[in-house]
């Protein structure tokens, strides 16, 4: 496995320009989070130009190629494997040392990226009534309103993200249940009304 490079590591773009990618803003991977991190990691390559190396669209160019009638090392393929190396190096340090071990046999960013994916992504039933289950003893207690609604709200976005999404009335009623007695007059209020409340996630 490649050594695990810092925060910064430059890619190598096809017209062979060095551009310096910047790991810093990218939330670390846990065995917690994928769902997550995907989405931050897929904008940021693809925004370099280089997502073809992890969904694999970007293909291997062949080992040799024909110059003059003669077979010559293809230097496409150099460049292609600087490319991929950099980019598994970087993949790799925007990830925990937790995470790092179950891609120790991965020789590329396209088997990195596969082997999250199928590790993190696919939802069991395990999974989903594990989040449920967290949902249901989430309690403000001594939170604050913010803290106790952004635990919620992970847990909503998570089910969603793993497509098991909460019904609005259903999130409404986790959002009451964890609320203590000292809301009882806004719990009533709203319990009393034919019509939920929208939800509204700053």
């Amino acid at each position: 496995m490649a050594e695990t490079p810092s925060v910064t590591d430059v890619l190598l773009t096809t017209d062979g320009a060095l551009l310096t990618i910047n790991m810093t803003n990218v939330t670390k991977l846990l065995p917690t989070n994928y769902l997550m991190w995907k989405p931050q990691v897929r904008a940021l390559v693809t925004g370099y130009g280089l997502l073809g190396y992890l969904d694999g669209s970007t293909t291997i160019p062949p080992s040799t190629t024909t110059v003059n009638n003669v077979d010559v090392p293809n230097p496409a393929l150099a460049i292609w494997k600087r490319q991929d190396d950099l980019l598994y190096r970087a993949l790799l340090g925007s990830m925990s040392l937790s995470v790092q071990p179950l891609l120790s046999r991965t020789t590329s960013s396209a088997e990195i990226w596969s082997t999250l994916d199928a590790t993190y992504a696919k939802p069991s039933r395990g999974h989903i009534q594990q989040l449920r289950d967290q949902l249901k003893v989430w309690k403000k207690a001594d939170r604050t309103i913010d803290e106790y609604f952004q635990g919620l709200t992970t847990h909503f976005d998570t089910l969603a993200n793993l497509g098991k999404p909460l019904d609005p009335e259903e999130q409404i009623e986790f959002i009451l249940d964890g609320l203590s007695e000292d809301y009882r007059p806004i719990i009533d209020q709203i319990e009393s009304r034919d019509v939920p409340p929208t939800l509204t996630y700053s």
